[in-house]
């Protein structure tokens, strides 16, 4: 038996769906800090790690989705990137508040505004239920189960989405 059965083009492009809501909640992120100086361009640089290590992700199960093969860096890349990319994010954010360049009580305003907060308290809850499918299984096992993977990509997707929606509706 193949050690990634099950893990096909359209899983592949079922796990670039989270990406893409990320992306575009980053760009609107980084359209309102625009012109702030150094807060824009580390939270840039941030959300560009984490973009990376998710594009990453989507090309390792596109290469076993295509018989290309098991390129293991794109996935062993995954980790240390997201994590790198939020550390350097949650310190762009820190300079922001410093600099007064984030206001927190506005930022808290926007979020708990309807119909922002029904789609951030959605998305936490599906991040959560992501948390809890990928905390329930070891991570070999889970990076060569496709049923998990599957499961766990809806899931983020729809997680990813309703935090999209409600930054969205928290700009406007």
């Amino acid at each position: 038996m193949e050690e990634h059965e099950g893990f096909t083009v359209g899983l592949a492009l079922v796990d670039a769906i989270p990406v893409i809501f990320f992306s575009l909640s980053m760009i609107i992120i980084a359209t309102a800090l625009a012109g702030s100086g150094i807060a824009f361009w580390i939270v840039l640089i941030g959300a560009i790690l984490i973009v990376l290590s998710g594009l990453c992700k989507v090309l390792w199960k596109l290469f076993l989705g295509l018989k290309v093969g098991d390129i293991k860096i794109l996935n062993k890349i995954f980790v240390p990137f997201m994590a790198s990319g939020f550390m350097i994010a949650i310190v762009g954010a820190i300079v922001g508040t410093f600099t007064h360049v984030i206001h927190w009580g506005g930022v808290l305003k926007a979020i708990v505004s309807i119909p922002a907060l029904i789609f951030f308290i959605l998305g936490f809850c599906g991040m959560g239920v992501m948390g809890y499918v990928k905390s329930t299984n070891k991570r070999e096992e889970f990076n060569k189960d496709a049923k998990k993977n599957w499961i766990a990509q809806c899931v983020n997707g729809f997680a990813q989405g309703m935090m999209f929606l409600g930054i969205l509706f928290a700009t406007k």
